[in-house]
């Protein structure tokens, strides 16, 4: 007896919740409620009535040109639809996890088809992301009064960001144990895809952290991360939170294309430009493939060919091909 394609989602689910990170779930939950409002409205009934077997390989190739004709956040629970097309890097966001999803239902013996065999995954745009110049950097800089509490702790967050290339949910996570002063260090643990990474601690962020955690990081009961919530110490510093400060960066900077990514995106680049090696970026990145990493590679001969004065890890460790701009 087949069972439905609503049964198949919570045995999904409750697989999923045996190992992977809540944030990982509610993705999964996300892109999946997309594919299963197309089948609903497809086939006028609840994704309880419609049988697993009954779908097939046409199905979600119907779904995926559905989602080239919409705009971006269509459909979204709590977002604004946006006037201009779902772009191609999020289409194969959901083409993704919905093969992910048949894949468990084959491998588990719920369906006698994998469906999702040969079935091709939309490419996406090849975009040239320009990472920061020095120039800009410095107009970030100067937004932060490194005299108070507000303005040392957004410096920190920015340039764990671009000094040490630590992601939006690293910063989030990292504890007043994190940082390692004697070693000089920076440990970041349970990472994206749970990986645990070591990364050195830049000159030029030393002071600025040492003085932050000395003197200004509120005193905390409740919790040992590094970055506290500015309305109340005793919370946390947040992912929305983050979100709010970029957005007031940007704002004041006018910096049309700044986003937390772009911040590591630019400590990657100048990495190899400083003379830094593929596999020692990798680690740093915390990336698993080091096809991820060769990205980098390209785009930091295509810099070096523009002479741009792209903003300059700690020079101590790249004089050989800084000197050539100074």
């Amino acid at each position: 007896m087949s069972i439905s394609l609503k049964q198949g989602y919570d045995m999904f689910i409750f697989d999923r919740e045996t190992y992977c990170k809540e944030k990982t779930i509610q993705n999964y939950k996300n892109t999946l409620s997309y594919f299963f409002k197309f089948m609903e409205q497809d086939r006028g009934c609840s994704i309880s009535e419609i049988p697993l077997d009954s779908v097939s390989t046409m199905d979600v190739k119907k779904y995926v040109v559905s989602l080239r004709s919409k705009n971006k956040l269509e459909d979204h629970p709590f977002k604004p639809t946006v006037d201009h097309p779902i772009t191609k890097r999020s289409i194969k966001t959901y083409s993704v996890d919905v093969r992910t999803f048949f894949h468990f239902l084959y491998d588990n013996e719920y369906i006698e088809k994998d469906i999702m065999k040969g079935f091709k995954i939309i490419k996406p745009e090849k975009k040239l992301v320009l990472p920061l110049f020095q120039g800009e950097v410095d107009m970030i800089d100067h937004l932060f009064n490194q005299k108070t509490y507000r303005g040392l702790r957004n410096y920190c967050i920015v340039h764990l960001m671009i000094d040490e290339g630590l992601r939006s949910g690293d910063i989030v996570n990292l504890t007043t144990r994190s940082v390692n002063f004697d070693e000089n260090y920076v440990i970041v643990l349970d990472g994206k895809g749970d990986k645990d990474r070591i990364v050195p601690l830049a000159k030029r962020l030393r002071q600025p952290l040492y003085k932050y955690l000395t003197f200004h990081r509120p005193y905390t009961s409740e919790h040992d991360f590094l970055f506290c919530s500015l309305n109340d110490p005793e919370e946390p510093f947040t992912l929305d939170a983050m979100k709010s400060l970029f957005a007031r960066i940007k704002r004041e900077t006018d910096l049309k294309r700044l986003k937390p990514h772009l911040l590591r995106h630019t400590f990657a680049t100048s990495f190899i430009l400083g003379g830094g090696d593929l596999e020692s970026l990798r680690l740093y990145l915390g990336h698993v493939s080091i096809e991820t990493t060769q990205q980098y590679l390209h785009l930091a001969n295509l810099y070096s060919r523009m002479g741009s004065d792209i903003y300059k890890l700690d020079g101590i460790f790249f004089r050989s091909y800084y000197s050539r701009f100074t």
